[in-house]
């Protein structure tokens, strides 16, 4: 998934991912790009949901990891796992 937004500078973030999301089936049919700018506590994201192929963009707040985000056509809660040895 592409960002949605010109990122120029890096260093101008907090937190940027993006991720390919796996559907019950465990098939990657979904991506997730989320990033947050240095100083600011809303994280963005680009979402296409693994399980009904919706794509939005959105905002919101954490108050902790993990991060999930849910999707507003099918109303499942997608979790954005760890990077790590597995």
């Amino acid at each position: 998934m592409k960002p949605p937004i010109e990122m120029s500078d890096i260093k101008d973030f907090a937190y940027i991912t993006s991720r390919k999301l796996q559907n019950e089936r465990g098939e990657k049919s979904g991506a997730v790009f989320m990033w947050r700018r240095k100083g600011e506590e809303e994280f963005n994201y680009k979402l296409k949901c693994p399980y009904c192929s919706e794509e939005k963009e959105s905002s919101v707040v954490f108050k902790k990891r993990l991060y999930r985000v849910k999707c507003s056509n099918c109303g499942k809660s997608i979790m954005e796992e760890k990077l790590g040895k597995k």
